[in-house]
């Protein structure tokens, strides 16, 4: 049994295996040491979002994306007579998504579970080697790689490899051995989350919504399974870590939302706080952290699966390339750069929602006057676009509005298919103007980076340079003096040097 791989990834869930599959694709030998015998079945989110969902369709997974999507949709229409698609709330408020700005970007209606069995089967077809009951119990780097010891059935082991990544959730033994600073806020709530079965006239007594009560929040809904959830605002529990229990559930049900409901089962759930914690920088060595072993909030909104993702394919192509020793100098580093900021407004937006929760009068009032501006358009935007990441801008120096920017999966007139499908892990020239200039300037990066010409409806712009996580490097603006240094100092920056000759 091979005990050395490129990059480790501590992790199996869907942060982990979408991390995995970016770096097999990259063709990096990758090992995924997961401590679950199976895969947690807990609804921890029923959609992701779409930032999330532009990132697997790069990996090629556009089609079993949309086929889960279906298969959901028509879950939730036999067991609840009406498709129950993903919406959009800011701490219980809800938001019109038509509003964001470009409401086309839409959250993609997945539970959980079936993600995370989705990308195991890419993560298997491209050959990644999963190992569960796989736990990591100690690390060490030196100058040339990391050192991993792992409990394992057949007894302890050790695996070396170049790169440790730890995708190993908010408990991540990663951040705690390679002596990551995590800070933060500590808890003050209780949440209970749970998908129940309940008999006909217990759901009687129970109103479907998003439900403000004098003891907290309550919540009932169905996607495609019956789930309550109850937040309690009068202290954190004793061990947040505990499993949920269905006597735990149902009393807290009962609590907050005034009823003598009995729930016949629990299928699954879990048990959360507010705690709002993140480290200070997302690698230290050559141990990187992405999705919430980087951080720990209230996951109100759903956010956490989109920016865990996009984590990975932030992370995938940097990594690839400093494992292959193509990297630009400081390559790795942005991943730090662009990716913490991301994380600090989650761990922002996850308190203010909490805030807005809370069963006092003066968060009641709060919360009156937060739901009348949440009906002038310009605010619905702004929070629209925070929570599905639409915002997202990394700090590139550069002053075109669209370089940093996220470029959507846009259709590629005349030249066939659709934008992200053509990245493919490589980075991505697109020609929107017939820019013969362009593409001479770019042949020395052809190994590592693609030229299309296509119109992809995109005003104003007549190229832009795409890195293989859909960000935006350079743009030429429609008309514009095409200037040479301007676009191979961004290849270079990105790709490293070109062949020349």
């Amino acid at each position: 049994m091979t005990n050395y791989f490129e990059v480790v990834v501590a992790g199996g869930g869907p942060v982990g295996l979408m991390l995995a599959c970016e770096l097999r694709s990259a063709g990096v030998s990758v090992l995924v040491l997961e401590r679950r015998a199976r895969p947690d079945q807990a609804i921890k989110a029923g959609s992701m979002g779409p930032l999330a969902a532009e990132a697997m369709y790069g990996l090629g997974l556009a089609a079993e994306l949309g086929a889960a999507e279906e298969a959901a949709t028509a879950r939730d229409l036999a067991l609840t007579g009406k498709a129950g698609g993903p919406r959009e709330h800011f701490g219980g408020i809800f938001l019109d998504p038509s509003l964001a700005s470009d409401p086309d970007r839409r959250r993609v209606r997945i539970d959980q579970p079936e993600l995370e069995a989705l990308l195991a089967r890419h993560a298997d077809r491209l050959g990644v080697e999963v190992r569960r009951e796989h736990e990591v119990v100690g690390l060490s780097q030196d100058e040339q790689g990391v050192s991993v010891r792992v409990a394992a059935p057949g007894g302890p082991l050790q695996v070396r490899c170049a790169y440790l990544a730890g995708c190993d959730g908010h408990r991540s033994t990663v951040r705690e051995l390679a002596g990551f600073d995590f800070v933060g806020s500590p808890a003050g709530l209780t949440g209970r989350d749970g998908v129940v079965r309940l008999a006909e006239s217990e759901r009687a007594k129970l109103t479907p919504g998003f439900h403000h009560t004098e003891r907290g929040v309550f919540v009932f809904a169905g996607f495609g399974a019956q789930r309550v959830a109850a937040v309690e605002f009068d202290s954190p529990p004793d061990d947040p870590y505990a499993p949920l229990t269905l006597p735990d559930l149902q009393a807290a049900v009962r609590r907050v939302s005034g009823t003598d409901v009995v729930i016949d089962e629990l299928v699954s759930g879990f048990v959360y706080t507010d705690e709002a914690r993140q480290v200070t920088s997302y690698r230290a060595g050559r141990v990187l952290l992405a999705g919430d072993a980087a951080h720990i909030y209230a996951p109100f909104g759903g956010q956490g699966l989109n920016v865990g993702l996009v984590d990975a394919a932030n992370l995938g192509w940097k990594l690839a390339a400093q494992v292959q020793g193509w990297a630009p100098e400081g390559l790795l580093d942005t991943y730090t750069v662009e990716r913490h900021p991301v994380g600090a407004v989650l761990l922002h937006n996850t308190r203010a929602q909490a805030a807005l929760m809370r069963p006092d009068p003066q968060s009641r009032a709060l919360r009156e006057l937060f739901a009348g501006l949440v009906g002038l358009e310009p605010v619905t935007r702004l929070i629209v676009d925070m929570k599905t990441g639409q915002s997202v801008r990394y700090d590139l120096g550069e002053a075109h509005p669209l370089v940093g920017t996220l470029c959507p999966d846009l259709p590629l007139g005349g030249a066939g298919g659709r934008l992200r499908e053509r990245l493919g892990g490589q980075g991505l020239l697109l020609d929107l103007a017939g820019r013969a200039e362009v593409h001479a300037a770019a042949a020395g990066w052809s190994a590592r980076v693609g030229t299309v010409s296509a119109k992809a409806g995109i005003d104003g712009v007549d190229a832009l340079l795409l890195r293989p996580d859909g960000c935006v490097a350079w743009v030429l603006p429609a008309g514009a003096v095409f200037g040479e240094k301007e676009l191979t100092s961004a290849l270079a920056a990105w790709f490293g040097e070109g062949r020349t000759g």
